[in-house]
């Protein structure tokens, strides 16, 4: 059976980032879903101590095109100054998808994380597609 790990990256203070809560909370209790929310190297602990195949993040970013959009994210550089550039965003305290990625993909030895993003205005019809489109990436991830 393949052990996915889901990391969602609330961030309440912003329309999307409520989406990306309420979802969240409607999938907190399952097993191998975390809060990620948090620093890239912390993350990538977190995501290394569930021995994860593979790594599906969910949440914001102001990179991000409106609606709900997908992104694979591949490491693309070995170069160490390069790297840090990735993740240095993420030092300081403004946690989007791309930045966990990153921090997952460089500390935790992942060749490949797999994105669902949100973008937009918070509404009870978004966090139901939101949630929808999480269980379609899982199932797809399942198959892989």
């Amino acid at each position: 059976m393949m052990n996915i790990v889901v990391g969602f990256i609330p961030f309440f203070s912003t329309p999307d980032g409520q989406v990306v809560e309420e979802v969240f909370n409607l999938w907190k209790n399952k097993k191998n879903v975390i809060d990620l929310e948090t620093d890239p190297v912390d993350a990538a602990d977190q995501v290394k101590r569930l021995s994860a195949d593979k790594v599906l993040l969910v949440g914001s970013s102001r990179y991000a095109p409106e609606g709900i959009s997908e992104k694979e994210f591949t490491l693309e550089t070995n170069d160490p100054w390069e790297m840090m550039e990735l993740i240095r965003p993420g030092l300081d305290g403004r946690y989007y998808v791309e930045d966990i990625a990153y921090g997952v993909l460089i500390f935790g030895g992942y060749k490949k994380v797999y994105a669902i993003y949100y973008k937009g205005e918070y509404s009870e019809e978004k966090v139901k597609e939101l949630n929808k489109k999480v269980e379609e990436k899982l199932e797809w991830l399942s198959k892989l």
